[in-house]
């Protein structure tokens, strides 16, 4: 089933938000909107099921100001719960991750199952009464709304709204291409890295839903001390970082003109991926004459994906996904959560290579990271200036007039595909879908 290309405009429907107010950066009123009409509704990235790999197995997550235990129960299903005691509110569980048998409150010691029921607590019949209490209906309150994409783990604090399905919509076609290309699926690989940036989460997250333009120039220095996988003279129109931008509703991903080979996967992975991939991804990754890759994928509000790859030894480009989450601490502050994503069935020197190429260039120290924290937070240091606020950004860099000619007609996948990753199109879909859950009109 292929969705084909509306005319004439790069993003179907979408109007053409063509400047954007520094003030929902900096004001932490709309912060306060935001907690209320964006992460308080919709779906949000939690973490991966791979986490929890055992009967037992937990991970404690951060959903705006709420804390959520992920547990495997005993009959192995995944589930979530608030971190919290139905008797005086205590946290149950103070650790990241672990296993365990129980969940116990370290206030007045009531204690719950890996299930979340309420299996006892101290004195409960001399102080509660002969019949106790009514445990069934006492046992940790699960998340309002939790469920899984192929090893995504997504949560919602609303007992109203779409499915996780219906919220994916045509994006699952392309995440498919990320996760659904090995047997066994993907998994993590180690903890995950979490550190702060003074931003607004919504910088780094426009960042990844379609700002290719700044890697010509920000990353310019990682290609030229050779760690980057393109040549500095693979930069700009017509080279290989100018590949194919793909707006699918929610999310947006690109695509790099690069087969796997030339991103560094091994001959023998890239056949598992031929085989496995679902045949709708696979035609368009390996049909005739096509050489194409993923290479960046962003889902509205804060939960990106990056494939890349580093020269960790002299001729040796090894390639890595991240997957990470922009999470809004206050409207200065953005904590962020990555993993690095492995084929599960992979060779384990291929595990190592690539955790060792995400962090040479990814992890919280890496080269590209920096590059891209210090652009953060410069941004959101200027604009918290009174001149500052008063000085609108513009994403008019391709305009749908100007893009129609790019406009892939025949693409072979759900949504709008044009042949340059170069455009404000994914930042004007971003602005598109906060002025929509905040109820706002678009900025003309």
């Amino acid at each position: 089933m292929v969705a084909q290309a509306p005319e004439p405009v790069v993003a179907p429907g979408v109007p053409y938000v063509s400047a954007v107010d520094p003030g929902i950066y900096v004001d932490p009123a709309v912060f306060a909107e935001e907690k209320k009409n964006i992460f308080s509704r919709t779906w949000i990235f939690l973490g991966h099921t791979s986490e929890v790999p055992r009967k037992g197995s937990f991970v404690t997550r951060r959903l705006l100001d709420d804390n959520i235990i992920i547990v495997r129960g005993k009959d192995l299903q995944v589930r979530a719960f608030y971190n919290v005691c139905r008797h005086r509110g205590m946290q149950v569980c103070r650790a990241d991750d672990g296993e365990t048998k129980r969940f116990t409150c370290p206030y007045h010691g009531w204690l719950y199952d890996i299930d979340g029921k309420l299996t006892s607590l101290p004195l409960e019949k001399p102080y509660f009464g002969e019949e106790g209490l009514d445990r069934p209906n006492l046992g940790l309150k699960p998340l309002e709304r939790f469920a899984e994409y192929k090893g995504l783990l997504f949560g919602s604090i609303s007992a109203e709204g779409e499915s996780l399905e219906e919220f994916l919509g045509d994006f699952a076609w392309y995440l498919d291409i990320y996760l659904d290309r090995y047997p066994g699926g993907m998994e993590v690989i180690g903890e995950p890295q979490r550190w702060r940036v003074p931003c607004n989460w919504k910088i780094p997250s426009e960042n990844l839903m379609g700002d290719t333009y700044h890697v010509q120039y920000t990353h310019r220095s990682v290609a030229e001390i050779g760690l980057h996988p393109n040549k500095p003279q693979d930069f700009g129109a017509g080279g290989k970082r100018n590949g194919v931008h793909i707006d699918a509703g929610h999310g947006t991903t690109g695509l790099t003109r690069q087969t796997p080979q030339g991103r560094g996967y091994p001959d023998e992975m890239v056949e598992v991926f031929k085989q496995h991939m679902p045949e709708g991804p696979r035609d368009l990754i390996f049909g005739e004459g096509n050489d194409y890759w993923p290479s960046r994928a962003h889902l509205w509000p804060n939960f990106s994906m990056l494939g890349a790859g580093a020269q960790v030894a002299e001729d040796d480009l090894v390639p890595y996904l991240f997957i990470r989450t922009w999470v809004p601490i206050d409207h200065e502050t953005t904590e962020i959560w990555s993993w690095v994503l492995v084929e599960k069935e992979a060779p384990a020197e291929f595990k190592e290579k690539s955790m060792r190429a995400y962090t040479l260039t990814f992890g919280p120290a890496g080269t590209e990271e920096v590059d891209d924290a210090e652009n953060f937070a410069s941004m959101m240091r200027v604009m918290k200036g009174a001149g500052g606020r008063r000085i609108n950004q513009i994403l008019e860099m391709g305009t749908p007039e100007q893009m129609d000619d790019y406009v892939i007609r025949d693409w072979p996948g759900p949504g709008t595909a044009i042949s340059t990753s170069y455009s404000d199109a994914g930042n004007r879909r971003f602005h598109h879908l906060w002025n929509t859950a905040m109820g706002r009109e678009e900025a003309k």
